[in-house]
């Protein structure tokens, strides 16, 4: 499974429109041109500005923009999802065991849960009820109405730059954040 680099706003249930997002995409050449588009979701090709508003660890990462096959998604790209009904929550198999926003214990059964993004849950060391979207996922999930999706990513690979959390933040008037996840279904 491949993994993806997610920014959403800080407010999860935030529901902004997309179009300033995907001007602000844009302006900065992290989207190129479209590849797909359903309900919900546009697709878009890499720019010419992906690997200078995302930034990757390492000296020389082994990047691929273009896709070998018409079923090939190991590229990178990037996709907008939303704005959708309800926050969606994506993890993925390595995604750790989140954190009570009260005592900082470790929800060990959380997968067990079946956890949706609004689902209350009793933490089982102070008994604090909170959302799934309150807890502390450490950057290793990505809760949003609204969510742009950088594809083929890994966890701790990359990070956005400043100037591309500005550019998101100035487009919809509030704070984004970033979290590690499995990649989203096709396209």
């Amino acid at each position: 499974m491949n993994g993806s680099l997610y920014l959403f706003p800080v407010t999860p249930e935030a529901a902004p429109d997309p179009a300033p997002v995907h001007a602000a995409l844009e302006a900065l050449q992290v989207a190129g041109a479209p590849l797909a588009e359903t309900a919900g979701k546009r697709v878009f090709r890499a720019g010419e500005g992906f690997a200078r508003e995302v930034i990757f660890a390492g000296c020389s990462p082994h990047l691929r923009f273009e896709a070998a096959h018409a079923d090939d998604r190991d590229f990178c790209h990037l996709a907008v999802h939303g704005p959708l009904s309800t926050p969606r929550l994506f993890t993925g198999p390595q995604t750790g065991r989140p954190r009570c926003p009260s005592c900082r214990t470790r929800l060990d059964d959380w997968r067990e849960r079946a956890i949706a993004p609004l689902s209350a849950l009793p933490c089982p060391a102070c008994a604090v009820t909170c959302r799934a979207i309150d807890l502390d996922w450490r950057q290793q999930a990505a809760i949003g109405r609204l969510l742009v999706e950088l594809r083929n990513v890994f966890p701790g690979e990359a990070t956005p730059s400043d100037r591309l959390l500005t550019a998101l933040r100035e487009a919809v008037g509030s704070d984004w954040r970033y979290g590690w996840a499995a990649m989203s279904e096709a396209p």
